[in-house]
């Protein structure tokens, strides 16, 4: 693998932190709803819905201390992108067999799962491997310790706006969809 700027290793590593501090927090604060998701999703039997999702927050805790630990760093990026492709996979075959109206499940507001939100975890876990990949040994001035947090936060902030964007179109069509079924009732 090419090696690559401390800069894009070191921002995709941060927006990686950032989404599953945000997932674990929806998990350990909501762990009921998160329940009631696995079971909507229909990938494992409904009676090992608990140990399903409590293995899921316990992989997203462990994900996210190896992010955070430099030893472990490999580890974590890999279980990073492991983890976004298997919801991408799980959101894919219900988006297969037509059942578009679950939550996705994904930290923050609700919102149903999309074909966009599968994409989003593709690239999320290209993320994961550019945060994987070997440094170029260069100089880290003060311009890198300014630029990281701004681009991080940048790509934070245009990941939030997606989602929330994502969210409003999801609404509207559920509202589209019900306005449709009441006028064909008169």
């Amino acid at each position: 693998m090419h090696e690559l700027d401390p800069l894009a290793v070191g921002t995709s590593i941060g927006l990686l932190v950032l989404v599953f501090a945000r997932a674990i927090l929806h998990k350990i604060t909501d762990y009921g709803k998160l329940r009631q998701t696995v079971i909507d999703y229909r990938i494992a039997p409904e009676r090992l819905a608990g140990p399903v999702t409590a293995a899921l927050t316990c992989a997203e805790s462990l994900t996210l201390a190896s992010l955070l630990t430099p030893g472990f760093r490999g580890v974590g990026t890999l279980a990073a992108a492991l983890l976004l492709l298997a919801y991408g996979a799980a959101m894919a075959i219900n988006l297969a067999r037509g059942r578009t109206s679950i939550d996705c499940g994904c930290g923050g507001p609700g919102q149903s799962i999309s074909w966009i939100l599968v994409g989003r975890n593709v690239l999320l876990a290209g993320f994961a491997g550019v945060a994987a990949a070997p440094v170029v040994v260069r100089p880290f001035d003060v311009s890198d310790v300014m630029l990281m947090p701004t681009v991080l936060g940048a790509a934070w902030l245009l990941l939030l706006v997606c989602e929330r964007l994502l969210q409003t179109f999801s609404h509207v069509r559920s509202v589209g969809a019900y306005r449709r079924g009441y006028k064909g009732r008169t």
